[in-house]
């Protein structure tokens, strides 16, 4: 039997102080991801109140592999459960589908999980580019990208910055607000 290994448990907060009891809380439930693991994993945790909801985002790194999770709740507790719900998900998913793969390059990655673990049966989504789209990217303000996106509806806009004249891409973030990418 393979050596599991320990999850090293970053934490930060830039709007709340973490009692010791929410970090005990933290540890004890992020714990269960030691048995998926060969090689020591840092899950990064930011425990914030945004908006009069508790928030957990999750950032598990191993062997440069990065796996993403976030949650909200009522309280502290509540986003850590649901945070680590949705992390064990991606896990799963992400444990099954290296094993049921034979690339070269999936070989390396096949040493990051423990053997023992069961391959889930999940529903695998197409693989691949499965749209292709072309269209002329127009310069604009920021402001006018933000309008657009929110005309559209959609979660990402690019467009050229009429004043850099960079393209950009204009997304909008999970807990409100939007982000910006330029590209040089």
């Amino acid at each position: 039997m393979q050596r599991e290994a320990h999850m090293n448990v970053e934490h930060k907060s830039k709007t709340l102080e973490i009692p010791p009891r929410i970090l005990a809380y933290l540890n004890e439930k992020v714990s269960r991801f030691d048995k998926f693991f060969r090689k020591e994993p840092t899950l990064g945790a930011n425990l914030n109140l945004l908006r009069g909801k508790y928030t957990c985002e999750l950032t598990l790194e191993v062997s440069g592999r990065i796996i993403k999770a976030s949650g909200q709740g009522p309280d502290m507790e509540g986003s850590i459960d649901a945070a680590c719900d949705r992390l064990d998900v991606q896990i799963r998913k992400f444990h099954t589908r290296v094993f049921r793969r034979d690339f070269k390059a999936v070989a390396e990655l096949k040493g990051l999980f423990q053997s023992e673990v069961p391959v889930e049966d999940i529903e695998e989504s197409p693989e691949g580019i499965v749209k292709r789209k072309e269209f002329e990217v127009l310069p604009m303000s920021e402001e006018e990208a933000i309008l657009q996106i929110e005309m559209l509806g959609h979660q990402f806009f690019v467009y050229r910055n009429a004043l850099s004249n960079k393209v950009c891409v204009l997304y909008k973030r999970t807990y409100g607000g939007y982000g910006l990418i330029e590209i040089d």
